[in-house]
């Protein structure tokens, strides 16, 4: 190996022991934002404001892919089109389980709300983990224009969580 392939590794070693330090300490943020939020607020404020949080990004990601996919009036094509023809969903790891009627079952595998959550010690019950909810809202709202509601079925901070979507 020449010198200047083992700077380089060296610089990359470096620049990933960088970025490993700056999510542990995002992380952490995260985590003290939603105690402290939980602490501070009436009951329920903070898993609105939380909520609000994910719609207005899930928002934005769901015009996107409007304009390169266009409407997807389907709730479970919008959803299926974000999971397996997007990068949109970067930190997430999702399936669909089921359709039944208007509602559709779906199992989350991946999710850095979650990592954040077991890393602080926090359960699925705390207000930050509604931003996954507002954001898969926010996002199949802006898709299909549609109104969905997005509810946690069972969380598990060490396994999966089940969540179930439904049109309005």
């Amino acid at each position: 190996m020449s010198d200047t392939e083992q700077m380089q590794i060296e610089s990359l070693n470096d620049e990933l022991k960088d970025c490993k330090a700056l999510n542990k300490a995002l992380t952490i943020l995260a985590g003290e934002v939603s105690s402290i939020m939980d602490e501070m607020a009436k009951p329920n404020e903070a898993a609105d404001f939380f909520t609000k949080m994910g719609e207005s990004s899930g928002k934005r990601i769901g015009e996107a892919a409007r304009k390169q996919f266009g409407r997807i009036e389907n709730v479970e094509e919008a959803l299926d089109t974000f999971i397996y023809h997007t990068n949109m969903w970067y930190g997430y790891d999702i399936e669909i389980d089921r359709v039944e009627d208007d509602t559709i079952r779906i199992n989350v595998f991946k999710c850095f709300i979650r990592d954040i959550l077991r890393d602080r010690g926090l359960t699925t019950s705390s207000p930050l983990c509604r931003i996954t909810c507002g954001y898969l809202e926010g996002a199949l709202e802006a898709l299909t224009g549609k109104d969905v509601d997005v509810k946690l079925v069972f969380g598990d901070v060490n396994g999966i969580c089940r969540k179930t979507i439904t049109v309005k």
